[in-house]
């Protein structure tokens, strides 16, 4: 396993938090769990025997597979900060192996080349081929395939898609902070 500062720092302050955005950082590079690092890390990090890093599932029923895109894999991924645990973790390498599936490029066919870490990740092409738009206002008042417009939200589906919202904002908001924790804190 290659030497990651961020996360031997982490661990010797038993910063809980710093150790899951290490992880956190290392779903984004490599979403569907392709080159192993992910899984090599976490026995590295299991081995140093940290107390309280595997956490127990806290029971959240995930979605099911119709409803996976890349906002919902973004939304397991971060919530490893929250409840790390091995079925989140399960679950975020399940969804990000059919949302990324290993592509090699057809040049690498005839030279032997090695691809097998190379991912498909067209963000807006794989969102909205996942997607499926159940007002009609997420693309200009799109009509669905019958021509017809698309049914009114119930309310169960309204709060749920203001719940999903607020989760991208608090997502996007620890990604900042991650980032800024890994590029060595705030500017002076």
């Amino acid at each position: 396993m290659e030497r990651i500062p961020a996360l031997e720092d982490a661990i010797s302050k038993k910063n809980m938090v710093g150790v899951y955005s290490v992880f956190y950082t290392i779903a984004h590079g490599d979403p569907n769990f392709s080159t192993g690092k992910f899984r090599s890390v976490l026995n590295y990090v299991k081995m140093q025997n940290l107390e309280g890093f595997m956490q127990v599932f806290d029971g959240e029923e995930f979605e099911t597979e119709e409803q996976w895109d890349e906002d919902y894999w973004a939304l397991i991924a971060s919530s490893l900060i929250d409840n790390f645990c091995e079925e989140r973790i399960n679950h975020l390498e399940e969804i990000g192996k059919k949302l990324y599936p290993i592509r090699k490029p057809k040049s690498s066919q005839s030279t032997g080349q090695n691809t097998s870490h190379y991912t498909s990740r067209n963000t807006s092409q794989n969102a909205n081929q996942n997607r499926s738009f159940v007002d009609g206002s997420s693309m200009g008042g799109m009509k669905g395939a019958s021509g017809s417009k698309a049914r009114e939200l119930t309310p169960e589906e309204r709060r749920r898609m203001a719940q999903l919202e607020q989760r991208k904002k608090v997502r996007t908001q620890v990604g900042d902070f991650i980032t800024m924790i890994l590029n060595g804190g705030p500017r002076r």
